[in-house]
């Protein structure tokens, strides 16, 4: 019996061996490095594992729990039933993720394809116990993951907390007159919106007769902390909307909800060292 494509079991006097037969498994060292192959049934992205440095914190109060380094080691995200896991017998054995595995894309001729995907490493922080990890998820563009896990506000990974001191007014009299005093007695650090963080390691192109890769990402990460502290905000009466509920709500929930047409893993965070 074979292992699949790339493999091959080869036997002879001094007993049986993998062979690795296709030529990234032994060559390009790079961490996070995405390659194609072809898999007689669509074609397969293999991605190599990589490591990532991050720092833990929830979108609820978004401050650092702690500063964390793992290795990738499994995909989050792929289209449902597209994910072959690899021959090795464990993750430490192979070069590539998921035991030298892969996720099987289509072109856009083919029912559920598409012509352009993209390779991510990507996170939430939850909200209120979910802490954030990093993923490798790969999404053809416009799906609902690719959409879902956009930033919330269209354009960058930035989370805001602000300083929010309430006033208080008093009357008192003095020689010259009433006079009105403001105050603040106390200020409580706050949430001003939600977000996510996603990154582009690497696009897949359709190119008419074969997919493209073309790589933005290499190498060992380091994720940035995206929180944003904006100083003071003072107010009196009536407390701001964002106050009791932060902006971008329903884009956390989307995040954390169901991805139609993709399989979400969240037990495939990195392997802390």
């Amino acid at each position: 019996m074979q292992p699949g494509s790339g493999y091959s079991i080869v036997s002879g006097q001094a007993g049986t061996s993998l062979t690795i037969d296709d030529p990234q498994l032994v060559g390009d060292p790079e961490q996070f490095r995405v390659t194609i192959m072809p898999t007689g049934y669509g074609y397969g992205v293999q991605v190599r594992k990589g490591s990532v440095l991050w720092c833990s914190y929830r979108n609820a109060d978004a401050w650092v729990f702690s500063t964390l380094s793992g290795q990738i080691q499994r995909f989050f995200s792929f289209p449902s039933g597209s994910l072959t896991v690899g021959p090795f017998s464990d993750q430490k054995d192979s070069p590539l993720m998921e035991k030298g595995g892969y996720v099987q894309i289509q072109p856009a001729s083919v029912e559920g394809g598409s012509d352009s995907w993209g390779v991510y490493l990507l996170g939430c922080g939850g909200t209120p116990s979910d802490t954030f990890n990093p993923y490798i998820g790969i999404f053809a563009d416009g799906s609902d993951a690719e959409v879902k896990s956009r930033y919330f506000n269209g354009s960058n990974d930035q989370i805001i907390v602000r300083n929010v001191r309430e006033l208080t007014s008093v009357e008192i009299d003095t020689p010259e007159g009433p006079t009105t005093i403001t105050f603040t007695a106390c200020s409580t650090l706050y949430q001003y919106n939600y977000n996510c963080q996603r990154y582009k390691v690497a696009t897949i192109t359709w190119d008419g007769s074969t997919f493209v890769v073309e790589q933005h990402l290499l190498g060992q990460t380091t994720i940035p902390y995206p929180v944003n502290h904006q100083g003071d905000y003072c107010y009196s009466g009536e407390p701001p909307e964002w106050l009791g509920s932060p902006y971008y709500g329903p884009q956390l929930e989307d995040w954390f909800g169901t991805w139609t047409g993709y399989t979400k893993d969240g037990s495939a965070f990195p392997v802390q060292v």
